[in-house]
């Protein structure tokens, strides 16, 4: 059909930004890629590849200029973890067709943190609070101090996981264990299994994940 343009934009999942964390489907496609897009940590994952390059930063709509700009030409855009799960794919899928998009699944954060809790995820509950207040958390809480939900959630900017820790200990959950892993898959990884009382005054880093109602082996 005259007008119709085949795939030329692969939104790649880069994993939690380390190396042995790469598919090989992700460092073929950024292979076969003449231009790579992404964050400044994502591309530094390919910078032994000679490729034309875009930083994704804050201007989204330069971003989608950018991108019309060179429609048609096989570009990768590099997103942390799996594109399903909180990335760039969404706002991708908004002002692209479906037929000028392929995607490549990564690692995410979330499917690392289960698998060093060593807990199967299919009921998990997951909440991001990238840009959203606390109180999105407000509906899992009950379930949570009960024990009857699984709850992963994924910190962000001024919600760190010592303002996760305070706002469940303001909600009577003080005493709730749980689950916290940041910087997962990278060398300075650390883990820890605490109340959230005492998540509230520890100090992870805020690219981590908090899990709670599992049950400890």
């Amino acid at each position: 059909m005259q007008g119709e343009r085949r795939p030329w934009l692969t939104v790649v999942g880069v994993g939690p930004g380390d190396p042995m964390w790469l598919t090989p489907a992700a460092y073929q496609a950024a292979a076969e890629a003449e231009i790579l897009v992404g964050g400044r940590r994502a591309l530094e994952l390919f910078g032994f590849l000679d490729k034309e390059r875009r930083i994704i930063d804050a201007d989204l709509e330069g971003l989608y200029r950018y991108l019309s700009s060179v429609a048609g030409r096989p570009t990768a855009v590099l997103v942390s973890g799996d594109p399903g799960l909180y990335s760039l794919l969404g706002w991708l899928q908004r002002r692209f067709r479906p037929e000028e998009m392929r995607v490549l699944p990564g690692i995410s954060s979330v499917q690392l943190a289960f698998a060093r809790l060593g807990c199967s995820w299919e009921r998990a509950n997951i909440v991001s609070l990238h840009g959203r207040p606390l109180g999105v958390l407000d509906p899992y809480l009950e379930g949570l101090a009960r024990q009857e939900i699984l709850l992963a959630v994924l910190p962000g900017g001024e919600n760190t996981p010592a303002a996760v820790g305070r706002y469940m200990e303001g909600k009577g959950l003080g005493a709730t264990v749980l689950w916290v892993g940041s910087q997962l898959g990278g060398p300075g990884e650390r883990t820890a299994y605490l109340t959230a009382e005492k998540l509230a005054r520890a100090d992870f880093d805020a690219a981590a994940v908090i899990i709670g109602g599992f049950s400890r082996r």
